[in-house]
Parts: C-alpha cells; structure tokens; sequence
C-alpha cells in the first residue's frame, strides 16, 4: 500500500470543495425542501423517535386499530420545532382523528412515507420503474437496482424474490442489478458453508445466465458478517465454471469489516489469475457498510467481539485503506472499483488518487438514490458518469421493505455522519471544517488501521481474568462461521465409537458390572457406546464414602474452590469441538444447540464460585446431594447442579440421564481432572428401576436435585415423604402474538422458541396465542407456514440439519398431539415421520380450543399448535390457565400491551419481543412458578441457587429476624432489578409475594410464630392461613388446598401427605430461619424479564415497556 502524500490530501479535499459548491448549484426547490426537512428531523432528538415510530411501528403493524393505538402513544413526542408548522398540525390531527378513523390515519401515514421515501425507494411495477429509470438515463444517470420485499424466512418468499429479480432484469431498461444471497436462500447457515454455498449456487447460476441473456450486470451485495464467506465463494465458484468463466460480474466490500482488506487480497489474486485464463475482469464495489448496528447488537448479545470496528474513525480509515489499495495500476486490467459514498472528501480521494496513478477508467462512483440527488448530479458533471443504488418494491410490500429506510434513518442520525452534514454544509463552515478534518484523519489513520478479524479473535481469554479477579462475565459462544472450527468438530465425531463407561465410586472404576448400549438417535437409534450399571451395594458404598468425606470437603477454602472451578472451566473451553461432537452424537443436538449449552455449564462453574464467597457463615451444607439430570441438556444443566453442590460444601452422587451417558462422563472427566476429588464426586449410572429407587432414597442421601417431569418429582416425594428434593419440572409455555405485533418478528421468534432441538425443552413455547387480527391476517400463516416447510430435519451430524432427531421413538404425549384433532383443531402442516422413528418434520397444528388437550399438556417435541384469541386479556387468561408457570412470551410493538402483558402474565420468565428459550446465567436466571418446579427450589444461575444447598440457622430472635426481613424487603421488594450491562436487551429480576400462603405448624406452635407469621403477611400483602399440622392429615378434609400458590411446611414432622403435593401447589417444608434475606425467599416468587430493546440493531428503539425500571 502506497503512502498518501500531502498533495494529494490537500487535493482531494480542494475537489471536494468544488463538488459541494457544484452540488449546491444544483439544488432545485424541492432539494432544498427536502434538506430543510431533514435537518429539522435530524437535529430534533424526539423527531427522530417520531420519525423511527411511524415508519418502523405504525407501518409495520397490519392491525389499523393497533396502529392508531400506537400513533396516539408517541402524542408527546410530537415537536413543532422537529417537524415545521404544517407537519406538526397534521400529525397532531391524525393522531386525534385514530380512534374514530384508525384506517383512515394509518392510510395516511403509509401515503405520507411513501411521499417522503419517493426517489429513496421506487415502485417495482413494470412501467413506473422503466419510466423512473428512462428518466434517469435521460440525465446520464444510470441506476443499480435492489429488489426489496417481505423477509425471506422460507424458501417461498426466497424464490418469490428469485423470480421478482429475473423479471425485472428482463425488462430494457435494467442494465444493472444488486442481489442478496439471503433474499434468494432462506437456510443459509453459519454452520452448512459448503451446502450454503451450493444451495446459493443453485439460484444464482441462473440469475447468471439471465445476465448473460438480457445484458445485465449482477452484483452481489454485502449483508452481515455471517455472509461474508459464503458470499465470496460462491461468487468466486461460479466464475470459474465453464458457463460464466467470460462474465463480468461484481461483487460488494464492507469497510467496516477489518476482514474485508484480507478478502480483498484474495479476490484480488484470485481476479489475476482469471483475468490470466479469461481475459474478464471482475468489479469490486466498496462500501462502508449498512448493518453495523445489527452486527453489534448480535455481537452483544452472543458475547463475542462484533465484527465492524468499534469507531466512525476506524471505519473511515479502513474505507481509505482500502481504496489506497484497490486503485492501482496493475489491478487496472482485471479489477473494476465502485467508490460507493456520499462524503463528496472520499469521492474526492479516490478521484484524486485515480487521476494520480494513471487510473481513471478503473473507477466508478456510486451513491444511494435519493438520498442526495444534488451531490449525484455534481458527482455526473464533474466526473461523467454515476451509478445510483436504488431499492424497489411492491405498493403491497412496500410496509415491509421500511426495514431499510429505518437503517437508512439510523445510519444518518449520528453527528460525524457526513450526510447528515451535507444537509448544512457550505465551504469554510463548521459542518465543512469537522468534516474535512475527519478525511484528513481517516487518511493519516488509514496507514496504521489495524485489519486483523475482530470476530476471529480470543474472544474468552479477557473472562477468566475477570472471574479470577472476583468478576463474572459472561462466557461467549463460539464463531461457527468459522470453517476451520467446524471441522475440528466434525473430525471429534470419530473419536467415541466402542467406548465402555464404568461406574466410579471413590476413583474405582467398575467395568464388569451388567451394562446397557447408549444409542445414537441421529443415527437411527444405532448402538454408540456402552455403560455398567451400578447395583444397590454399590449405591451404598458410594454414598457411604461421600456422607464420610463430604465433612472434609466443606472445610475446603473457598480460594481452592474458585481455583478448581476456573480450571474446570479451562478444561471445558479447550475442548469446546470435542463436547459439541458428543452432543451431536449422543444427545442428537446440532452445531449451534450444543455450542452454547457448553458456554451456559463454563458460566455455571464460574458464577457459582463466585457466588460461594457470599455464602452465609452460620449456614451449612446438606451433606450427600444426589444429581439427576435431564437428557435434553445433558451438558450445562448436570454441571451446573453439580457445581453449586460443590462450591457450597456437598459431596455428590452424579446419577446421569440413561439416554446420555457419554457426555455425563465427559462431564465427570473434566471435573476429576480440575481438582475436584473423586472421593466427593461419585458417578453412578443407572436404569430408572429399583436400582435407582433405592439410591434416591437412601436412608443417608441428603438432597435430590432433579430435573424432569411434575410426575417424577410426585414418585419421589411418593418413595420418600420426607426427602428434601429441589426439581425443576414441566413447561407449556406459550407466545402472544398481539394486534400490534411486527408479524414477520413474530414468526421468526415462534419457529426459534417452537422448534429448537425439536422442541425437546421445558422453555420451549408449544403454543403460539394470536389476537384475531393477525390470525385472520393471511400473511401471518403464510410467513409461519414458509418457515416451517423450509427446515430440514434429519441427523445433527449433517450441517444443513435446522431440526435433529427425536431422543427416543414418539412418546405417549407426542403421539397424541400428531395422530389426533381435537374437536376444531386441524393442521397448517401436518409432522411426517421421515427416514426413521426418530426424525420428524415439524408440524402447525391451528385451532386450538381453550381448555383441550392441546392447550394445558406439554408434548415435547416438533410440533407448535395455535390458538386465536379476540384480544390480550383473552390471551392472557388462556396463557396462564395452564398448570405450568415457566417461560412466558410476547410478541406486539406496543408499549401498554407490553406493560400490561409483564404485570399480569404467570411465569418465572418473560420474553418481550424475543424467543423464549436461551437463558443465560446470571442475564436471565431460570426457573418456573406452579407446576415447572417442585419444593423450596431457587433460579438456576441467579443469586440464591447456591444457597439452596446449605441449611440455615432456625429462627431463635424474632426482633432480629424482623430487622433484617424488612431491610432485605426495602432492597429488593416492589422493584425491577437490572441484570447484566446489555444494551440491546434490557434484563430484570422481581420479587413477588405470593398472594396466599398457607402455613402448617405443630399443634404447640407459639403465638410469637403467630404474630410473626401474621406480620410477614402484612409486609407482603399476602393471605397468610395458619392451621395444624393434624388438620391435614385426612385427604377429604382439605381446607381449600386449591386457593393457596403455596403450602408453608414448618411442622417438625416432615412426612406430608402426598395429596398435597397432588394438587399441585408449591410447598415448602424448610423450617422457619434466622437469616432475614433467606427466609423473606420463602414468602415471594422470583421471575426474570428479558425485553428487546432494539429493532433492527437500532438500540432504544420499539416498544421500551417500563423504561424507567
């Protein structure tokens, strides 16, 4: 790269003096109204929100009444100061005009827009585009068009687009067209490059011979970060093939991308030798980029580095960097250059350079359409020529392709952006001097710009010195756009076969013991490994020995705790490809489910150590605590009970899921290798028969954590009455789709939350509950219907797999909900089983009846049913009517539909406008209210968990008790508190009292516990009910059990008759406690909220329920 000379700076900014003066010449009436109007908007603040509103959330709700609901709501908002007198009348009319008239307002408003973006986005009908670009030409301008439209969230709508862009490029006039590879391809996968590619190549071999037929040139637009390989490849194959090898065609960089100065390396040799072979050059157009808040949002929220750089300044210097580098002689031959900007400084810079180095005819300038038309037509006068990037669409689909004015508008907002400059800009003004200056310094920067991936980069190493110095920081998920990665993960997917797992008591490995074959459900349930089985002498040895050395154990200092825990942590990052290989294997997850269940078990570890630390001293531990697990996250949920048992003084019995057993030793490994002694931690497979019967209850087991259904729990409370068991049970959760919900949002949320790992979760949301507007919105189904139909399932192990196998054959409760219709329930898509009992094609059932089957059971796998409800109180009522309280979501873009929603809904985690499975610890801690947890349980990677495992000093100072109860409530009580520092996502926990209680006590109780039970309830607002312990113990007396959401046990006789626990209240059998802050736990429910909080990477924009939480 050559170095920039003085001159030539001082140069490029004297011409791009002279194009502003020129632009200014240009200017016609309406270019000045235009910019009069958008530097109003652009130096408003509460006209930008306004602006964002209408276009982004009023055009996008299908609903008239939910959109006028919305135009009322940004009432406030509304500034003469932002919009000019005549606007801000108008406005202020229509919004009292949209409750009698909310069609007629939302009309106006879609008209309106429509006015405003005319030139910015076209008309895609036949003879208005080819009139909008014969009227171009007729100025010497030429036009690049983008076919705009719905989202493509299946292969429907992808090929409605493929064939919208084949018949505009055979009309005469198009001369020029852009395409995006994820407007003609629904399943591009991080993970599937090769088949993304092929499945990309397939549509554009014919986009390409359409070129060649109707003489048009194809360029290949820039997306996210996540297409940038995929993108080059496939460009890259194509020319080479015998068929397109003499095509001219183009292809699009992004500046903000420090990885686009590599890819231009390798385009650039790979054009050398083609040029070399063909004599046909390619192009290269250069941008700055147009999704860097969506990159950052999504970087954000997966905990990696985002691909752009993080400054203005850096992007500019890398845009100069890269056209130093591309205007060069010796590319003249075989390399065309696209200057795409509007900073009249870099148009300038590269004119200045081409002229320079003898380049001209190498490059070509190209601006947006109708975002500045006086600067294009000054760019054409001095210049030649321009090219005009210019998106079009339908009058239908014209609410859906707002998407891209709302980036436009992001992008122009910020005060270094030179467009927004531009409208103020004059020679030798402040708006002129910041700008230049800024070229210069992009210039000078440019030199030392570092181009090294930001995404590749050690993305974890900055965690674990956060977690050693007493700081908690999220694990990030791995790049699986990384090919490199994936492979190592397909190459560990060899290395499991015949493997035979022992039981290990103490360190002894048994290997002749009877033993069972651990299948491979991907593989048609084919035999994968096999595993001993523990017998019932065994259960008392490993027990005998983890009650003798668990005293030792819980003398541990927490510093070797903490230390234990980072190397287990360590170990588990290093063999990151390894654990994702027997996930895919044994657990049938794919790729991109088990990547960040291994970073949610490196969180676990990590964020219980730490937690320990704050354990209180006059506590406990249990003693033995046996952890029994669920198959369906076989990795994370096994490591996290485990940790915190451990940190928090318990030896361990680990009993895995008998479907997953590979990756429970795996697990176990890591752990005896981080320094955990395996006189503490035990690993007992075994049947779910006697067997294991006899270690859950065994006489000197402690604890039982457990995973799994309501019903287990009730069998073991039935084996043992007085077992203390902490369980997190069912799910039927569900989505609320509202009136004023972004529907094509709505449906890629549902399929997420639906049909992840085949919907084999507790969080996954079975159940999707529409407000009638939008189910009688044919487009609603339709987008659902395309989703669905567009995933492939099959084996894990095949890349292009977006929904794995079933664990085991069709269970009782799936096989009901696919082989029968309750009475006016019918299918949108019907599962189908496909090459084996264990692969399914994921189904729609509709109609659901409130009250049926479909509504109040969960299934537990690929099949998602749907329910039209007259309006958000209706929704509401049939989403908690349930008997499970565990994940809870909300699709609408109205912030009272939002509020009212979060206030009335019953569920331990709420999702606003997001999926509603991928807790994260620590941002969104887990766990359910009603039948989704059983016993005195604590969110799983929240604060208490840990604290669960240890015994609390009983209640001996009443006034000490109350102090510290009161001040604890005055921290925490009546408020949201924040969790995490995410940006794009906002994240809450609550405290709420449970409404009624009901406290069972000995027939001695004191009237001291009295008055302080009674006082509890007062400072809580609950209805507290004491009754003796005798008065329960006959099952027809039941005292109105049903009305209570919570049964208080602190009776000293601990053995509860089991029909209570068969009404499916919650009890608590923990006795009353002196610590004030643990025992105000017993009295309230714990609930996570997770709010979206940006649309389309725009941060702060959308709904903002409860803003000032």
């Amino acid at each position: 790269m050559e170095l920039i000379s003085q001159v030539t700076i001082d140069d490029s900014v004297y011409l791009a003096t002279d194009l502003i003066k020129l632009a200014e010449k240009k200017q016609k009436t309406k270019d000045k109204r235009r910019k009069s109007q958008f530097s109003k908007i652009l130096n408003n603040t509460k006209t930008i929100e306004t602006t964002m509103h209408l276009t982004d959330e009023v055009m996008r709700v299908s609903s008239s009444k939910a959109a006028g609901k919305i135009l009322r709501g940004i009432n406030k908002k509304v500034t003469l100061k932002g919009l000019g007198l005549i606007d801000f009348l108008g406005l202020k009319t229509l919004i009292l005009i949209s409750n009698i008239l909310p069609g007629f307002a939302k009309y106006i408003v879609k008209t309106r827009v429509k006015l405003d973006s005319k030139g910015i986005i076209s008309n895609s009908d036949r003879k208005k585009l080819s009139n909008y670009i014969q009227k171009r030409k007729k100025e010497d301008i030429d036009i690049n068009i983008n076919v705009l439209g719905e989202a493509v969230l299946g292969e429907e709508e992808a090929d409605k687009r493929f064939k919208e862009i084949l018949s505009v490029m055979e009309l005469e006039e198009v001369t020029y067209i852009s395409v995006k590879i994820s407007a003609i391809v629904s399943q591009l996968k991080e993970v599937d490059h090769e088949g993304s590619v092929s499945r990309v190549a397939e549509k554009l071999r014919i986009i390409y011979s359409k070129a060649i037929e109707e003489k048009v040139f194809v360029n290949l637009d820039m997306e996210e970060y996540r297409d940038l390989e995929v993108t080059i490849d496939v460009f890259k194959k194509l020319l080479e093939e015998e068929s397109f090898e003499n095509l001219y065609a183009g292809i699009v960089l992004q500046a903000y991308l420090p990885d686009s100065h590599l890819a231009f390396q390798n385009l650039t040799t790979w054009a050398r030798k083609r040029y070399e072979k063909t004599g046909t050059k390619i192009k290269i157009r250069i941008v700055k980029g147009a999704n860097l808040a969506m990159e950052r949002t999504e970087g954000e929220l997966s905990g990696w580095k985002a691909g752009p750089y993080e400054t203005k300044e850096e992007v500019d210097a890398s845009y100069a960097r890269l056209i130093n580098t591309a205007i060069n002689l010796n590319n003249k031959d075989f390399l065309t250059i696209g200057i795409a900007s509007h900073n009249l400084f870099h148009i300038a810079f590269a004119s200045t350079l081409a002229e320079t180095r003898d380049c001209k005819e190498q490059v070509e300038i190209e601006m947006l359409d109708g975002m500045a038309n006086p600067e294009a037509l000054a760019v054409k006068e001095k210049f030649g020529s321009v090219l005009l990037y210019s998106p079009v669409t339908s009058d239908e689909e014209f609410p859906s392709a707002v998407a891209y004015l709302v980036r436009r508008l992001d992008e122009n907002t910020s005060e270094e952006n030179y467009l927004r400059a531009s409208f103020d800009i004059e020679p030798g003004n402040k708006e002129f001097n910041q700008q230049a200056k800024r070229f210069i310094d992009s210039i000078h920067m440019s030199h030392v710009v570092n181009t090294d991936s930001r995404r590749r980069a050690e993305q974890n190493s900055s965690r674990e010195s956060s977690f050693q110095e007493g700081t908690f920081v999220n694990q990030s998920n791995h790049d699986l756009t990384n090919k490199e990665f994936v492979e190592l993960i397909k190459n560990r997917e060899y290395m499991f076969g015949k493997t035979l797992i022992p039981v290990v008591i103490s360190g002894k490995e048994y290997l002749n013991l009877k033993n069972k074959n651990g299948s491979e459900p991907g593989k048609e349930g084919r035999t994968l490994y096999s595993y001993n089985l523990s017998t019932k002498e065994l259960v008392d040895d490993s027990v005998r020995i983890a009650k003798f050395e668990q005293k030792n154990w819980e003398k541990t200092s927490i510093e070797k705790i903490k230390e234990i825990m980072g190397n287990c942590a360590k170990i588990m990052e290093e063999n990151r490809a390894r654990l994702i290989a027997a996930m895919m294997r044994d657990g049938g997850k794919t790729i991109s489910e088990a990547d960040p269940e291994i970073s949610e078990a490196i969180d676990f570890v990590r964020f219980y150590a730490l937690s320990a630390q704050n354990l209180n001293k006059e506590s406990s531990a249990h003693g033995v605590v046996v952890i029994a697990p669920p198959w369906n996250f076989p990795y994370a949920i096994p490591m996290g009970g485990i940790a915190a048992a451990l940190v928090s003084g318990n030896s361990v019995i680990f009993k895995p899921a008998p479907e997953t057993v590979l990756i429970a030793w795996e697990l176990v490994n890591q752990l005896w290798e981080a320094g955990v002694p395996k006189s503490v931690l035990h690993f007992l497979p075994t049947e779910d028969n006697e067997v294991s019967k006899y270690l859950i209850t065994h006489k000197d087991v402690d604890t039982v954590v457990l995973t799994g259904s309501y019903e287990t729990a009730l069998l073991f409370k039935k084996w043992k009455p007085s077992l203390r068991l902490l369980a997190e049970t069912n799910g039927k959760n569900s989505i609320i789709v509202t009136e004023s919900a972004d529907i094509d949002t709505a449906v890629k949320d549902i399929i997420d939350s639906a049909f992840g790992h085949a919907g084999q979760k507790c969080s996954a949301a079975s159940l999707a509950i529409v407000d009638e507007s939008i189910y009688n919105n044919p487009a609603f189904f339709k987008q659902l219907k395309d989703a669905v139909t567009s995933l492939k399932s099959g084996d894990s192990s095949d890349l292009s797999t977006s929904i794995g196998p079933l664990i085991s054959p069709v269970n009782k409760n799936l096989s009901k909900v696919i082989e029968e219709l309750d009475e006016g329930e019918e299918w949108l898509v019907k599962p189908k089983q496909l090459e084996s009992v264990y692969t399914w094609s994921p189904g729609i059932k509709i109609n659901i009846q409130p009250g049926s089957w479909s509504h109040q059971n969960e299934w537990f796998g690929p099949v998602l049913g749907v329910m039209k409800a007259k309006d958000l109180e209706q929704a509401i009522d049939w989403q908690n009517s349930v008997p499970y309280g565990l994940t809870a979501g909300i699709q609408s873009l109205s912030k009272k539909e939002c509020e009212f929603w979060i206030e009335n809904v019953e569920a331990g985690n709420l999702y606003v406008n997001r999926t509603t499975t991928g807790a994260v610890v620590n941002r969104h801690p887990f766990g359910g209210w009603k039948n989704s947890s059983f016993g005195p349980t604590s969110k799983t990677g929240g604060d208490h968990y840990v604290s669960m495992f240890r015994s609390h000093k009983l209640l001996d100072n009443i006034e000490s008790l109350i102090y510290e109860f009161k001040r604890t409530w005055e921290e925490i009580g009546n408020k949201s508190i924040k969790l995490g520092d995410t940006k794009s996502e906002r994240n809450f926990k609550r405290y709420i009292p449970y409404k009624n209680i009901l406290v069972v006590v000995d027939d001695n109780y004191l009237k001291e516990i009295e008055n302080l039970i009674f006082w509890i309830g007062d400072l809580l607002k609950i209805n507290v009910k004491i009754v003796i312990k005798e008065s329960l113990l006959n099952e027809d007396i039941t005292l109105g059990i049903p009305i209570f959401q919570k049964i208080r046990w602190i009776s000293s006789d601990k053995e509860i008759p089991r029909y209570i626990f068969s009404s499916g209240v919650t009890v608590d059998d923990r006795d009353l406690m002196q610590s004030g802050s643990q025992e105000l736990l017993c009295w309230v429910k714990e609930q996570s909220i997770s709010i979206t909080n940006h649309r389309y990477g725009n941060v702060g924009a959308g709904p903002q329920p409860f803003i000032d939480w």
